[in-house]
């Protein structure tokens, strides 16, 4: 009976250890922890976290009447969107966690693909990706500090191709995400001299 409690104990110890050590590579690929952001005071708040088990299960909803986004769903691995309402109690932690955010990716080596400043009080926004090879992207980190006094952090985390930004944006209402279509659309186009 002992030897059978501590075969079962090495056997959960081992399968937590490879469980862990899986979710381990799986963040490494295009997720960021941004751990927890303070909501303000009077604020809006929104935090939407979707698995992988989360997305195949909506991926197979979708399957019969929208089978294209089923396909992109599919090769998702997470979604994270936050909002975050800014007022002056949490403003300066609020704005420090984005930019600290930045300059992870940055030092990571993520591809900063989009950059908005405007004038003051403007749009504040930054695109990176985390891309393998020419074609394909593991992941892509929207930041906002917009003008109406909120903050957005967006990860997507997957397989992710060009033409499926524009899907995604679309599907998942991301407007950072749209623009960012746009411009590659638009540098696409300049590369061919259209």
């Amino acid at each position: 009976m002992k030897n059978l409690l501590r075969s079962s104990l090495a056997a959960a110890t081992l399968s937590l250890a490879l469980t862990a050590s899986s979710y381990a590579a799986d963040t490494e690929a295009g997720a960021i922890d941004i751990g927890q952001l303070m909501p303000s005071a009077k604020g809006q708040f929104v935090e939407i976290n979707l698995s992988s088990a989360m997305l195949k299960f909506a991926a197979r909803i979708a399957a019969r009447q929208e089978p294209e986004t089923a396909e992109l769903i599919r090769g998702l691995k997470s979604i994270r969107v936050n909002v975050v309402g800014m007022d002056d109690s949490n403003r300066a932690a609020t704005v420090e966690k984005i930019e600290s955010v930045r300059r992870k990716l940055e030092a990571e080596g993520w591809t900063k693909m989009v950059t908005v400043r405007e004038k003051e009080g403007g749009d504040n926004v930054d695109i990176h990706v985390k891309q393998r090879g020419e074609e394909a992207i593991d992941g892509l980190v929207v930041t906002v500090i917009d003008r109406k006094g909120e903050a957005v952090f967006v990860n997507i985390v997957g397989n992710i191709n060009a033409d499926q930004i524009a899907k995604i944006a679309d599907k998942f209402d991301i407007e950072p995400l749209k623009k960012l279509h746009m411009k590659i659309e638009a540098k696409h186009h300049e590369e061919k001299g259209v």
